[in-house]
């Protein structure tokens, strides 16, 4: 049905107009430094990579998982 309607158009020239809907993802990685001085209470949570230039000490716990 699609070809007929397709010759039909290219034979009596008729334009026809189709409409496309594009959606695309853009993945970015954002980079954030954070200075604290200040203490947080809770849990904290960090997925990926922690780098630390200088000191981590704490009153507790501290474990490393690999």
């Amino acid at each position: 049905m699609k070809r007929l309607i397709i010759w039909l158009a290219k034979k009596f020239n008729v334009n026809l107009v189709t409409e496309k809907t594009v959606i695309k993802e853009v993945v970015k990685v954002v980079e954030k430094q954070i200075a604290l001085e200040e203490v947080i209470e809770g849990d904290v949570t960090v997925k990926g990579n922690l780098i630390i230039q200088g000191e981590l000490s704490g009153d507790g716990e501290i474990t490393c998982y690999k």
